[in-house]
């Protein structure tokens, strides 16, 4: 027989997660997590999704309207590319990936909380005061003119220093842990922030400072064909070597977490992680194959590409061996079917990236919205439905309340699914119909007109993923100044008539 107070948490674990996740067992001992400095970051990452969102929104209109925002210097399309870009990498996914990190390494190490959780939560603040600078530079026109490394150089330090601070207490937790073995999610924990802080440094050439405040000039190599090699070497190492690792991190703390399932190879989840440190480093050029770049360089980028399919397919064969038996959960558990939904898109998004290291393929796609798209399913189809679960999944952990409202998280889910298709087949479409155009020597002013309708679809879908967002800040907002209680012990009561009949 089932008890009365049982039937309302049961519920609760059912849609949202572990009742429990805020305690941890070692041993003996029971542990209460702290986790301010969690909250804060991903507080903050929830604000930034819906500002840079709405950056995306004008890009979206820009294509459409060339002239919608002339006249409005800070507005313009050159201006508000890097700050989407690297807002969504840098404000959103990464302060997300870093206040779940702070939520799940204490967990994995049982430890009360991260080992300095003060230092991590001047970080967040200093972290949030490095991109609103960003934004003020970009927006005067202050930029080294660089793809995906525009910020100036004093800006380019000081990440550089909150970055450390964060690597720093995590090491500092790990080496601190009560729980000897590495669950594979440390070790990601671990490797992803040292691969990326290598990254920046180097692909941002931080040791040629260049113009310090912008004005145009670059810190960049001396010759333009080295730069190009090196920036496509960091660019997809951002997706490669810290964005994709922590989507692994995350989602094999998530499905085992959600369904009480233990993960089910532990010589998968090495080859993945392996596999991923080894292939990833050389598929940035395949962006560079239709370029007068080496053949020895293009040769491994091809190669690289193909071979990453080792690595995701070792993960992807993993997540559903320990999904087996438990694919009920994806319906009933918000949190999960966010997370499983960008596993899908993790998923296609290294096929399709496989096969853009085709040099027939890449001839047809290459400098058209197919890439665009391309991008697109891997920061918002794969990154942000996982972001999106683990904001779903740790902030009614951490405060002991379910969402606000689970009608309203059904809202953003099927928002962003609509929103994010759509938006990616217009762009899909659009790049073959680039492609094919080009190959038969049409002139770009005459393929323009034929792309309208599509750009105009990618603004209408993308007004979905804006309001989707929206929604997420305003349900977690909701959840956190709203006392569930009450709403708790009325699905009690409406209980009782089941419980009368289960006993």
């Amino acid at each position: 027989m089932m008890s009365i107070s049982e039937l309302p948490v049961q519920r609760l674990v059912r849609r949202y997660g572990s009742a429990q996740d805020r305690i941890s067992t070692v041993g003996q001992s029971v542990t209460e997590h702290s986790d301010r400095a969690t909250l804060m970051w991903l507080y903050s990452a929830i604000v930034w999704l819906t500002i840079v969102d709405l950056f995306g929104l004008i890009l979206a209109l820009e294509l459409i309207s060339p002239n919608l925002f002339a006249g409005v210097p800070w507005l313009l399309f050159g201006r508000i590319r890097p700050l989407h870009v690297n807002g969504v990498i840098f404000a959103w996914l990464s302060m997300m990936y870093w206040g779940a990190l702070f939520y799940m390494i204490p967990r994995l190490t049982g430890r009360r909380a991260i080992w300095n959780e003060k230092l991590a939560i001047w970080t967040c603040w200093g972290w949030n005061l490095w991109f609103l600078l960003g934004i003020i530079t970009i927006a005067m026109g202050l930029t080294q003119g660089r793809e995906y490394a525009e910020f100036i150089w004093p800006l380019d330090i000081l990440l550089i220093l909150l970055w450390t601070s964060n690597i720093v207490n995590i090491i500092m937790t790990v080496a601190q842990r009560r729980i000897r073995p590495l669950y594979v999610t440390t070790w990601w924990a671990l490797a992803a922030p040292l691969w990326l802080g290598a990254d920046y440094i180097i692909g941002n050439v931080i040791w040629r400072p260049g113009a310090v405040f912008g004005n145009g000039v670059s810190g960049a190599l001396p010759t333009s064909m080295a730069d190009g090699i090196l920036n496509w070497w960091y660019a997809h190492n951002l997706f490669g070597l810290w964005l994709t690792p922590m989507l692994l991190a995350g989602l094999y703390y998530l499905v085992p977490r959600i369904t009480r399932t233990p993960l089910y190879s532990h010589t998968l989840s090495l080859i993945s992680f392996w596999g991923m440190a080894f292939f990833y480093t050389g598929v940035g050029h395949h962006h560079l194959l239709q370029t007068p770049t080496p053949g020895w360089l293009k040769t491994i980028a091809i190669l690289s590409s193909i071979s990453l399919l080792i690595p995701v397919f070792a993960f992807t064969i993993n997540i559903l061996m320990t999904m087996r038996g438990n694919w009920e959960k994806f319906f009933t558990n918000l949190p999960l079917r966010f997370g499983l939904t960008g596993f899908v898109f993790y998923f296609l998004v290294n096929v399709q990236g496989s096969f853009e290291a085709i040099q027939s393929f890449n001839r047809l796609t290459h400098f058209t919205n197919f890439v665009v798209a391309h991008a697109h399913l891997a920061l918002l189809g794969a990154f942000t439905f996982l972001g999106m679960g683990m904001i779903d999944y740790i902030i009614p952990q951490v405060l002991q309340k379910p969402l606000y409202s689970a009608k309203l998280a059904e809202w953003q889910y099927w928002l962003i699914v609509i929103g994010f298709l759509g938006f990616f087949w217009a762009l899909t479409i659009a790049g073959f119909i680039q492609g094919q155009a080009w190959l038969r020597g049409i002139p770009e002013v005459n393929v323009i007109p034929f792309l309208r309708p599509y750009y105009m679809g990618r603004a209408i879908f993308g007004a979905m993923i804006v309001f989707s967002g929206a929604i997420q800040a305003y349900n977690i907002f909701k959840t956190v100044t709203t006392d569930t209680r009450h709403s708790l012990r009325m699905e009690l009561q409406a209980a009782l008539p089941e419980l009368e009949t289960i006993a």
